[in-house]
């Protein structure tokens, strides 16, 4: 296991998996992904506050010590995101790619799919976050916005992108160069983890607006053991 990974990841895919989850949660892709959104965003939420974005309806767990439990496995995904961001380890698992016919594959099974899905669900449901942040860049620094909204729209573009290929893939259609977009998709792809990283950049970079938000991410850090 390289230090990038998340040391649990087994035990959540197993608890996750089993059948008194697997119908009430999203994937594990869509967590991860989910989780990844929690941890970039300028302003990190409570956990009473993005837990329950992990049921796919009103889902209930069957027992204490399984919510417990799950409760444990997800803060400790996100603390270990935390750190990898904190030493600017910004990575895609490598189990996430997009194989020649991926614009063929339904998003709900392609991982990379469900991941990136989970990525932008997190970001709509931290939009006021983001826009709050925002706000405060523009009235401080607002020389910074035109870049600064480029970065955040591709970043988005990108994870919207992979999160429904065959979408993407219609609409190239539509536009009469889906050829095109078949040929360059590979070339897009390798474009996505440096997207991640721009994404995290500039949450951090939004995060210098904020009071308070470097204490709160240390603390966050610090209760991780390595």
């Amino acid at each position: 296991m390289t230090s990038n990974e998340f040391s649990r990841e087994q035990e959540l895919n197993t608890l996750c998996q089993s059948e008194a989850l697997t119908h009430v949660l999203f994937s594990v892709d869509y967590l991860k992904g989910l989780v990844f959104a929690v941890a970039s965003a300028p302003e990190i939420p409570m956990p009473e506050t993005w837990l329950p974005w992990i049921f796919r309806q009103h889902g209930q767990l069957p027992d204490t010590a399984t919510a417990d439990k799950l409760t444990d496995l997800l803060m400790a995904m996100l603390q270990h995101q935390l750190r990898l961001m904190r030493d600017e380890r910004i990575t895609l698992n490598k189990t996430y790619s997009a194989p020649q016919d991926a614009h063929f594959i339904e998003s709900n099974e392609l991982p990379l799919s469900r991941w990136c899905s989970g990525v932008l669900a997190g970001h709509s449901q931290l939009e006021e976050v983001w826009n709050n942040a925002w706000q405060k860049m523009q009235n401080n620094s607002p020389q910074h916005m035109i870049l600064a909204a480029k970065n955040l729209t591709h970043c988005l573009t990108m994870f919207s992108t992979f999160a429904d290929l065959p979408l993407a893939y219609q609409q190239a259609q539509q536009r009469s160069n889906e050829e095109q977009f078949v040929n360059l998709l590979p070339t897009v792809f390798l474009s996505l983890e440096p997207a991640l990283k721009t994404y995290v950049g500039l949450s951090g970079q939004l995060v210098e607006y904020l009071p308070n938000q470097f204490e709160s991410f240390s603390q966050s850090v610090g209760n991780v053991k390595p």
